[in-house]
């Protein structure tokens, strides 16, 4: 398939791509949080709210797959997960993937979820936790690993590769990237079926006939922010498994990005990667720029040193090792 164009079945893969190594499509979710009242909930013993913690791979199964807010066929879905039992948490029978849908259409696929909620309580929107993910990557040949969920030190989730037999996936091993944002599903959590008198065709806050289809109460949460104290990231010693960088030895991916910029760029990047902004952002006052920078006479930021961002809100990062620039000179002929 198309979507599957950095194939294991390639003798030759181009742009210094070893041969006989694809590339999947992995995504790890650390936590999506799901609010509002507490009440009973069809098919599981988890209530609002909640924090969702998923892994999703591709391929996916395409057929026989469980409907969502009913609990799976045995049989039919994935198996041997654990649970915390320090924390209420239970396979999410709301999400089991999606069918990715891309222009062209032979790049569409389906991908699977495999996801646990764990019930929270309202410490967790006002008060600071620490959210832990341990990540062992299968080796080379797609052996072993393991992924596992902890909320303040205590065990929620946990997939290891056996479970991921049922469609031959594997633990992902190929390197990947760490993104904290606020995104809103236009759909999870929203009303269903539509309201009356709603036809739920937009969204907006302040527009009657588009605030209908919100959730109650949703538009005194916008706009929303979240403090993030710290971020860590540790990997092990001398453990061939664990590597730092974007392209690295055993899965070089530079050249085949800067062959096909194209595809990771908006219609208005002038490149792949766009530089961190220091400061621009608009302000009124020095709260507008985190205290950790100036409002200047033109009403923008100007930051202070160790600070970053349009607002100046993150701390200036390194990276004591720098990405390899991997190429292999012997398939790179081709």
């Amino acid at each position: 398939m198309a979507s599957q164009e950095i194939s294991s079945c390639n003798k030759i893969n181009h742009y210094g791509l070893h041969s006989y190594q694809g590339r999947g499509a992995p995504e790890i979710d650390l936590l999506e949080a799901m609010g509002g009242p507490a009440g009973k909930i069809p098919n599981t013993p988890i209530q609002r709210p909640y924090i969702s913690s998923s892994l999703q791979v591709a391929p996916g199964v395409r057929n026989k797959r469980p409907v969502m807010g009913d609990q799976p066929v045995e049989g039919h879905w994935y198996t041997g997960m654990t649970y915390g039992n320090q924390t209420k948490t239970a396979l999410n029978p709301f999400f089991y993937g999606v069918t990715l849908v891309h222009k062209p259409k032979s790049y569409t696929y389906q991908a699977d979820a495999l996801s646990a909620n764990t019930q929270i309580d309202s410490s967790y929107f006002d008060d600071f936790h620490k959210y832990r993910l341990e990540w062992e990557p299968s080796d080379l040949e797609g052996k072993g690993g393991y992924i596992k969920w902890f909320f303040d030190d205590m065990f929620v989730y946990g997939i290891d590769s056996s479970v991921l037999n049922f469609t031959g996936s594997m633990i992902p091993n190929e390197p990947m990237y760490i993104i904290l944002n606020t995104a809103v599903s236009s759909n999870w959590g929203f009303p269903k079926p539509c309201p009356a008198d709603c036809d739920c065709t937009c969204f907006q806050c302040g527009k009657p006939d588009c605030e209908c289809g919100l959730p109650d109460n949703f538009c005194s949460n916008i706009p929303a922010s979240f403090e993030i104290d710290y971020v860590r990231v540790y990997q092990a010693v001398g453990d061939d498994n664990h590597k730092i960088g974007c392209s690295t030895e055993s899965h070089p991916t530079a050249q085949f990005i800067k062959g096909h910029k194209e595809r990771y760029k908006t219609e208005n990047d002038k490149d792949v990667l766009l530089p961190i902004q220091k400061g621009g952002g608009p302000c009124r006052t020095i709260a507008d720029c985190g205290f950790r920078g100036e409002c200047s006479p033109q009403s923008s930021c100007v930051c202070y040193d160790k600070f970053t961002g349009p607002t100046c809100l993150a701390n200036e990062g390194f990276n004591d090792q720098p990405d390899p620039q991997v190429e292999n000179p012997i398939q790179r002929k081709y």
